[in-house]
């Protein structure tokens, strides 16, 4: 049973494709016909065409030029190609080659086995019945030149056609195996189509992947040269990497890794202005060359995992420090003050004072735990900070609104949780009031970094600064400066930073102390 491709065979080729079956087979049919031409030419008692010279030059000149014009025709885009084109090539091949036969004398001519090979082209290119149509039209050629040449010679029993009865067989069996063959390699190569075309969308699903990844990945071979970045790798380094050469923090880490796979590297910067980063590496296998993965995943996201894990064991510490600790101190102040009543001279009421402040910071550290644990997870969304900012300015006490200044004029976009934001700044701006000095005066600053494209907050004042040995230790809990302080306002300032993918350090400056908050992108979405 045949299909309608089957009698077809092979669709005519695309224009932009080479060297498929139809064009080498042009190119054989031009070259065996120049070359009997020229044998026949050059020969001085020619040995080609003796029986009917003319008639062998007549057919191989016009063999010749129906061959050019189908092969012009073929290159041509613009000229139809009709489905019959091909078919009819094949006969015009099988009764030249006949004609060739004939005017060379016949099968003792030896140019019949030229037709084996139109016959197995006609079966690569046409299968099914077309094909062994071939077959028939080249055993009947051969069949008529023997017997018309054993009728002339006299010679011969016309009817005994054993050389092209056994030409006939090869012909037969030439299409068979062929079209055996021919339909293996197309099933082959339709499989082969198939899978390339899966291959192609599963890279193309792949690159997507890799690209819109929040993960920054990077492909380097053995010399450090990076193959391949994707775009969170890019703006992690604030350029684009592919073709660069392995940036030193990374480097190092990846000779620390091969020395000690099982231990991972610490994280690294690109920058002062950029998140950090915790490099992953993971070998490559590739026959070709030694290559190495590397994963940069932003350490601020693992952090605000581990922070929700710390709200919920600070939630359940806090209940327990509620009931065990508070309902002791509400009866330890509420003696305080029988007792200050009763106080008789001044001692004793400055020691009584001393005692119900005392209570009253305690009070004040479990108060700020408690909140800590039970502050909500943020909302974070898209801001415009000079609209926060303003708010900022108007909660401010009026005495410090004519030492604080601020940048209302520049469009900075973050993406923040609003009223933690305006905790933190609270926070900061306070601070900076209350160990700056009566004359301090602040500035808040916000722009977006050059390099990292990353929005940030700047909380800056003129007072005394904060020393080396106490910078070390500003963001750990309970430590503090103040005596009425609780020591955990940049600490509380710091994790809700980390819970809006944002980071809050302490820079050096000449005068006065300076907090710096490097927000996360605005376009950046959260989980």
């Amino acid at each position: 049973m045949t299909t309608p491709h089957d009698q077809a065979g092979l669709p005519w080729p695309p224009p932009g494709q080479r060297w498929t079956p139809v064009r080498i087979y042009n190119v054989y049919r031009i070259a065996i016909a120049s070359v009997l031409l020229i044998l026949h030419y050059t020969h001085q008692q020619p040995s080609l065409g003796q029986h009917l010279p003319l008639l062998f030059e007549f057919t191989m000149m016009a063999y010749l030029a129906l061959i050019l014009v189908s092969t012009v025709l073929e290159y041509s885009e613009r000229l139809p190609r009709p489905n019959w084109a091909q078919p009819f090539a094949l006969i015009v091949d099988v009764i030249a080659l006949g004609l060739v036969v004939h005017a060379n004398g016949g099968l003792e001519g030896g140019l019949a086995v030229l037709l084996l090979i139109t016959v197995a082209a006609g079966n690569i290119l046409l299968r099914g019945r077309m094909g062994f149509l071939i077959a028939a039209l080249a055993t009947l050629t051969v069949m008529y030149e023997q017997f018309y040449f054993a009728t002339q010679s006299g010679e011969r029993d016309p009817f005994s056609l054993t050389e092209s009865g056994l030409l006939g067989i090869a012909f037969f069996m030439v299409s068979v195996i062929i079209q055996q063959i021919a339909t293996r390699l197309e099933r082959s190569e339709t499989i082969a189509a198939d899978q390339q075309v899966a291959l192609d969308r599963l890279e193309a699903l792949n690159e997507q992947i890799v690209q819109r990844m929040r993960t920054g990945i990077l492909v380097f071979d053995r010399h450090g040269r990076i193959l391949q970045s994707n775009p969170s790798a890019d703006n992690a380094f604030a350029t684009a990497m592919s073709g660069q050469l392995l940036p030193e923090p990374l480097r190092q880490r990846h000779q620390a890794w091969r020395q000690a796979p099982h231990i991972l590297p610490p994280p690294l910067r690109a920058s002062k202005q950029s998140p950090e980063l915790s490099a992953r590496f993971a070998p490559l296998d590739t026959s070709h060359e030694q290559l190495t993965l590397v994963f940069l995943e932003d350490t601020a996201r693992i952090a605000q995992e581990a922070q929700q894990l710390n709200l919920t064991s600070l939630g359940r510490l806090s209940a327990t420090l509620a009931h065990e600790i508070r309902n002791p101190l509400s009866a330890i102040n509420h003696a305080t003050e029988l007792l200050r009543e009763d106080a008789g001279d001044d001692s004793d009421r400055r020691l009584l004072d001393m005692v119900r402040t005392h209570v009253q910071r305690v009070d004040g550290i479990i108060s700020d735990v408690l909140d800590l644990s039970r502050r909500p997870r943020g909302q974070a969304q898209r801001l415009v900070l000079k609209d926060v900012l303003a708010e900022v300015a108007a909660n401010c006490h009026e005495d410090r609104k004519t030492r604080l200044q601020m940048d209302l004029a520049t469009d900075t976009e973050l993406r923040f949780d609003r009223g933690q934001l305006i905790q933190i700044l609270d926070n900061l701006i306070g601070n900076a009031f209350r160990h700056g000095g009566e004359q301090v005066r602040v500035r808040v600053t916000h722009g977006v970094h050059s390099k990292t494209r990353l929005p940030w907050i700047a909380v800056s004042d003129d007072g005394p600064g904060i020393g080396e040995e106490q910078a070390r230790h500003l963001f750990e809990p309970f430590f503090t400066t103040h005596a009425k302080g609780n020591g955990l306002g940049l600490f509380v300032c710091q994790q809700l930073c980390q819970a809006n993918q944002a980071s809050l350090s302490h820079e050096p400056a000449d005068h006065g102390a300076c907090f710096v908050i490097t927000c996360a992108h605005p376009d950046r979405q959260f989980q």
